[in-house]
């Protein structure tokens, strides 16, 4: 059946009732916007005429059989899914999801280390026993390889009571797995391939960009719409192929898990963003990604300041700067004072995200301050080199508990110095970057206690460590 992607009907349905209401008396107990704080509501006043919930045609996230199920098929169709679901808790809600319905109580799963937090709660949530792998790190830019096929399948082949493999492509820097490989040696083992693709939703709409996970043989992908497409904040989208997902149990997660009163505008949103990038988001992409070019071009002809590149294919819509002898985070904040924002800063470089509503003017004026930062002299003697060595080879580790059985265990809190070969009783992670050195049930190494010890007097904050004390949690 043509699908026809010029409607967006659950938007159509929420203006219809908009134009037919002559009596409010249902919640939100704003009405429409007719009560609200005078200051705030000349920002929201428009969007709260359409803020309604599941009354009369306007369906029910959670039973969708009107016009949300007609939203979601033809979101299915424009990301080449069998089946899409909106989620309105953003990719945490589809991932904490996709574990309760995949893994049960004792189950061993295959988790990239370098994961977003959402991934081992939902692991925690199920009762998962996880297997953290990682390919290691590139040395000179400090970006986390691509997972080896090859590899996958030996670590299988030893483990064959794996339920499933979770991992993230693209990665916050844009590195991206090689998704159809991994989901071959997955499937040769009967389990499913869940790609965590939060900052991939635009990969589908440009042949030049790279494959997305549907299109690569993914059983699911959850993605971030609101991260790189045009809906609201908290708006995602996942998407099935395949028979190797109960859809009817991933449903009945996404229920227990999510909010019984689910926002229409960031559904509206999603629906909204569906039809603009069927209708006009190849023309939009192609448009900034000209720019980007431009820009690229540009920065290349600079003294100091380097983009860094560890493979071709890495998504162009994101940029890591560095400027040898500058930190990220005082370039950071050179760049604010130029009244530019970017997405993060680390000890070495500075990360920026583009997307279909990055402007010429915002590019141009960019490259104005990339050029004047760059006739600045060096502030300290830093050189650039990714210096975690024990983390630059790849790795698995394996917990001997459940998360589940960590959380309700008994714990003391040490030193960090005495916890060599003591069991980590929760994350330990250094922010930036974000990727846990220590995950649950790992023990500490001397080499790792050493690192952190090194970032604490850095000045870097690490969750999972009282960093005036410097003190951990651990296993009795």
């Amino acid at each position: 059946m043509q699908l026809d992607h010029q409607r967006a009907p659950l938007f159509e349905a929420m203006l219809d009732y908009d134009q037919q209401v002559q009596g409010n008396f249902h919640v939100p107990g704003h009405k429409q916007g007719k009560v609200f704080d005078p200051s705030g509501k000349k920002y929201f006043s428009s969007l709260l005429s359409l803020d309604l919930t599941e009354v009369a045609f306007l369906d029910d996230l959670h039973d969708p059989q009107g016009v949300i199920a007609e939203a979601q098929r033809l979101a299915a169709d424009a990301f080449g899914a069998d089946h899409t679901i909106f989620l309105v808790g953003g990719t945490t809600a589809g991932n904490l999801a996709t574990f309760l319905s995949l893994c049960r109580p004792g189950d061993s799963v295959m988790i990239q280390r370098s994961s977003h937090h959402s991934l081992f709660h939902g692991c925690l949530l199920a009762g998962g026993k996880p297997i953290y792998i990682s390919a290691g790190f590139d040395r000179d830019t400090g970006f986390e390889k691509p997972l080896d096929p090859i590899w996958l399948d030996q670590l299988l082949t030893q483990e064959p009571h794996v339920k499933g493999v979770w991992i993230t492509s693209p990665s916050y820097y844009g590195i991206n797995q090689p998704i159809q490989e991994l989901a071959e040696v997955c499937h040769a083992h009967q389990i499913p391939l869940v790609v965590d693709e939060a900052h991939g939703a635009h990969y589908t709409f440009h042949e030049a960009l790279p494959p997305a996970a549907m299109q690569s043989g993914a059983d699911i992908s959850v993605q971030s719409t609101h991260k790189t497409l045009s809906s609201m904040t908290m708006s995602s989208m996942l998407h099935i192929q395949g028979s190797r997902v109960n859809r009817v149990e991933l449903e009945h997660w996404l229920r227990v898990i999510e909010s019984s009163s689910p926002s229409y505008p960031l559904m509206a949103s999603l629906d909204l963003t569906r039809r603009y990038m069927v209708n006009h988001g190849r023309k939009q992409l192609t448009l900034v990604w000209e720019r980007l070019m431009s820009l690229r071009n540009r920065i290349k002809s600079l003294t100091h300041l380097t983009e860094l590149i560890y493979d071709p294919q890495q998504d162009p819509f994101r940029m890591s700067l560095r400027f040898p002898g500058i930190s990220g985070f005082q370039l950071s904040k050179q760049l604010q004072t130029e009244g530019i924002f970017s997405e993060f800063a680390d000890l070495h470089k500075v990360l920026f995200v583009f997307s279909l509503g990055t402007t010429e003017e915002e590019c141009g004026y960019l490259w104005e301050v990339l050029k004047k930062i760059d006739s600045y002299p060096g502030h300290s003697n830093e050189t650039f080199h990714f210096s975690a060595s024990w983390s630059l080879e790849r790795s698995i580790s394996k917990s001997p508990y459940t998360l589940q059985e960590i959380h309700h265990q008994r714990k003391k809190r040490i030193p960090l110095h005495q916890a060599v070969g003591q069991v980590a009783a929760q994350m330990v992670t250094p922010y930036p970057p974000g990727i846990p050195m220590i995950l649950p049930g790992e023990k500490f190494t001397p080499i790792k206690v050493k690192q952190l010890n090194q970032w604490i007097d850095q000045g870097i904050r690490i969750r999972g460590i009282i960093n005036t004390e410097k003190l951990v949690n651990v296993l009795e």
